[in-house]
C-alpha cells in the first residue's frame, strides 16, 4: 500500500511539473507578447489624467498600454532602467523597464521618438508604467 501511495504521489508531482513546464514554454504571456489595450501619445495620456483622474484610472490602470513620445531623460538609478518621456505639462510619463528588456538603454538618445509598452499603474503627479518593453514594431532610428 505504501508503494502504491508513493507511486501515485510521484506521478501527480511529475504531471503537475510537466504542466508548468509546458505552460512556461508554449504559453508565454509576457507583456512583450501581449497586445496593448490602448496606444496613446504621452501628451494625450497626461491630458486625460489631468482632466479626469478618476475616469482615467478606471480606463488605464492595470492595463497594458503602448505609449509614444520623445525621450526626455534616461535613468539608471538603483539598478533600475527608467525612461521619462517629454510632454507639454509639468507632469511626466515614467517608464520603468522590465528586467527582461534586452535593448541596450545606452543606445537610446534624448529627444528620440519611442513606443513603449507597459502596465499603467496610475497617476500621482506623474503617470507610471511598469514592466516596460520598447515596442520594436513601431520604433525606428
Amino acid at each position: 500500500m505504501a508503494k502504491r501511495y508513493s507511486f501515485l504521489l510521484k506521478s501527480v508531482f511529475l504531471l503537475v511539473l510537466g504542466i508548468f513546464i509546458y505552460q512556461a514554454i508554449f504559453f508565454d504571456k509576457s507583456i512583450k507578447k501581449t497586445e496593448s489595450e490602448f496606444t496613446i501619445s504621452a501628451d494625450q495620456l497626461l491630458k486625460e489624467f489631468e482632466q479626469n483622474e478618476t475616469q482615467s484610472n478606471k480606463k488605464y490602470t492595470n492595463k497594458i498600454i503602448t505609449i509614444y513620445g520623445s525621450v526626455k531623460n534616461i535613468s539608471h538609478l538603483n539598478n533600475r532602467r527608467t525612461i521619462i518621456l517629454n510632454n507639454t505639462t509639468n507632469s511626466s510619463i515614467i517608464c520603468d523597464l522590465d528586467d527582461k528588456e534586452t535593448t541596450n538603454i545606452n543606445t537610446i538618445k534624448v529627444n528620440q521618438q519611442l513606443y513603449i509598452k507597459g502596465i499603467c499603474k496610475g497617476y500621482l503627479k506623474d503617470v507610471i508604467l511598469l514592466n516596460c518593453f520598447l515596442d520594436t514594431r513601431n520604433n525606428h532610428e
